[in-house]
């Protein structure tokens, strides 16, 4: 073969390969069916300077739970307990070296390739009344009673909002009157398709829920993969992640701006992922892709090219095509793993850099300060959640829990305070005061039921309801005693057994302790069973 006959042979391959492009491209119904007209530009990321100056704070970083779980990949705590939500779909609590499962939204599956039956929890919120609040990715959003497991949905996948369907709930955000802001990553992919909602155009969507009307409004549409919430210390504003164009909205709540919003911070080092308040008027912002000059992300690159992003995401359709046409022939495993992996942002995180960073942003958007790693002792950071004075930090990829002591890394101010500590919380319940009841219930029964003689008026203890009726005696009524509603006023006349400092007490909600003594130094009146029943409804 001449000259001639090598450049015949590559001018027809080149024609041949030209021509399977431009089926790839514009021949209709080849998945996935999404849109790929935007073309835009991320703009540069922010020099590693000031607030970004590049450290090894997180080289020592501690691997906790090291193969007791897979993904976790978000945080909440309450009563100084914490929670975390786990490929398998589960919420669990974790309990020192405990896990206890919480809650589980999906149905048993093979395994995590079988998320879309599983469930996966992603984002979860607690208001102030202990309520749960999950946003699962494949079943909807949630409200959960921890103490029971009890589930409420709030919104399903697929309802209808804003003329399109949910398709992926990822995150949420809980105000103090119980109003709901989360997100819909995507209107076109579900999660393990994560990776084709990069490439094509953005669909995401910033969401409030009103508990009143159960209503939800779209309050930013278009975001390229809406991701996590937070909101200001004040309720001012929400923020919501926009994960693919590595930044951060900013919607505002009230004020001269209400109902507008704006870029809160953009140019990051990295894809953003869950957003924490720092409990201080600030945020903790993870990279769970670091991104820089060396090592630029894939809506980086391909952001101006929207023809070279459908012809990757089809040339990806067509192989998961591949998949699902064998499994749904001949069902099986491989196959099935297949179309779980192709679209999967755990494929591709291999590509990841080593670096990993978390960012500590002011409310006004400046960044404060950052810690990165270097080692790869720990990747993919998704959140970095403050529990007491420790930093813990989740991603869907680990099978582990990262934790490192917040003094270590020079954030000891965000240490929590000790009233977010169980101690306080526990004193609010009505045990203590019943535990007092006992002795102050049985000093007051003994001595007036021993006076049940016929004439004197001490008499007036001895009526058969102590607690609610003493002022149906015929004499006593008219006494001093008839001022206070309850016995343990009437207990001051004359016995000194009644004296005691604390009559008060009978309030507790417990006062049926008493009721042994009572029987036995009543002589005559086998009514003296029925105060240990009625007194407990006078207590309220």
């Amino acid at each position: 073969m001449g000259l001639a006959g090598i450049a015949k042979f590559l001018t027809r391959r080149a024609m041949e390969l030209i021509l399977i492009v431009l089926i790839i491209l514009f021949l209709p119904k080849i998945p996935p069916e999404a849109k790929f007209s935007e073309s835009y530009k991320v703009p540069p990321v922010k020099p590693f300077e000031g607030g970004l100056k590049l450290n090894e704070k997180l080289n020592d970083v501690e691997i906790w739970h090291k193969g007791d779980m897979l993904g976790p990949e978000a945080f909440v705590d309450y009563k100084g307990e914490l929670y975390t939500t786990l490929h398998g779909g589960d919420v669990v609590k974790l309990t020192g070296n405990h896990i206890t499962p919480v809650v589980k939204f999906g149905k048993p599956c093979k395994g995590y390739h079988e998320e879309r039956i599983c469930g996966r929890p992603l984002g979860m919120a607690f208001d102030k009344h202990g309520a749960l609040y999950v946003a699962d990715s494949y079943y909807g959003l949630f409200k959960v009673d921890v103490s029971t497991g009890k589930k409420e949905r709030l919104v399903a996948i697929d309802e209808q909002i804003g003329g399109r369907n949910v398709t992926l709930p990822n995150s949420v955000a809980v105000t103090s009157n119980g109003d709901l802001f989360w997100t819909d990553s995507s209107t076109e992919f579900i999660l393990q398709d994560g990776v084709f909602d990069m490439l094509a155009d953005g669909s995401g969507r910033l969401i409030h829920y009103d508990p009143k009307t159960k209503k939800n409004t779209v309050l930013i549409a278009d975001l390229h993969f809406a991701n996590g919430v937070a909101l200001s210390d004040d309720e001012g504003f929400v923020l919501v992640a926009e994960t693919a164009r590595s930044r951060i909205h900013r919607y505002y709540l009230k004020g001269p701006k209400k109902g507008t919003h704006d870029i809160f911070v953009d140019g990051l080092p990295g894809m953003t992922d869950n957003l924490k308040s720092d409990g201080k008027g600030g945020f903790i912002v993870p990279l769970v892709v670091a991104v820089d000059a060396d090592h630029p992300g894939l809506t980086q690159i391909l952001g101006p090219f929207p023809l070279i992003r459908k012809f990757l995401a089809r040339v990806m359709g067509l192989v998961e095509f591949g998949f699902k046409f064998v499994n749904d022939i001949y069902p099986n495993e491989f196959s099935d793993r297949g179309v779980h992996l192709v679209g999967h942002f755990t494929t591709v995180s291999f590509l990841s850099p080593k670096r990993v960073s978390i960012l500590h942003l002011s409310k006004n958007g400046e960044i404060l300060d950052s810690i990165h790693g270097t080692n790869k002792k720990i990747a993919g950071i998704s959140e970095a959640h403050v529990f007491r004075d420790t930093l813990y930090l989740g991603s869907p990829y680990n099978d582990y829990i990262g934790r490192i002591s917040l003094a270590k890394i020079g954030w000891e101010h965000l240490k929590q305070a000790p009233a977010t500590t169980p101690k306080p919380a526990t004193t609010t319940t009505p045990t203590p005061p019943t535990t007092t009841t006992p002795k102050t219930t049985t000093t007051t029964t003994p001595k007036p039921t021993t006076t049940t003689t016929p004439k004197p008026t001490t008499t007036t203890t001895t009526t058969p309801k102590p607690t609610t009726t003493t002022t149906t005696t015929p004499k006593a009524t008219t006494t001093t005693t008839t001022t206070t509603p309850k016995p343990a006023t009437t207990t001051t006349p004359k016995p000194t057994t009644t004296t005691t400092p604390q009559p008060t007490t009978t309030t507790a909600p417990k006062p049926t302790t008493t009721a042994p003594k009572p029987a036995t130094t009543t002589t005559a009146k086998p009514a003296q069973a029925q105060p240990v029943k009625d007194q407990p409804k006078a207590v309220p």
